[in-house]
């Protein structure tokens, strides 16, 4: 990857922090809602950006994506029942198919 997002050529940050002017981007009203004006807004957004996600959530969402994990909390979980009307289960173990553990489910389940 990266070190910074102004790095990466498929990001919205050269147009949402550096004023570069990209036709394809259309602001999202969050973005809108970062300031009054383009100043304002460009300099709250650089602000999103100046400090680094701490390494244990970076290990978190790595593993999560590594395994097919869903990342949630329970209050996202309520969310998502409430949208859907029904309750739900997030499972929370992966697709990590070279472990003994998640072999042995899976012949459990076959059976």
């Amino acid at each position: 990857m990266v070190v910074h997002p102004s790095e990466y050529p498929w990001s919205s940050y050269r147009h949402n922090a550096l004023d570069k002017q990209i036709e394809l981007i259309t602001e999202h009203p969050v973005y809108q809602a970062l300031g009054k004006d383009k100043s304002a807004r460009k300099q709250a957004y650089q602000a999103l950006f100046k400090s680094q996600m701490p390494d244990y959530s970076v290990a978190q969402i790595r593993d999560a994506l590594q395994k097919t994990w869903v990342l949630a909390d329970e209050r996202f979980k309520k969310q998502i029942e409430q949208q859907l009307g029904h309750t739900i289960e997030l499972k929370t173990y992966g697709g990590d198919r070279k472990s003994a553990s998640f072999n042995a489910r899976d012949k459990n389940q076959q059976l």
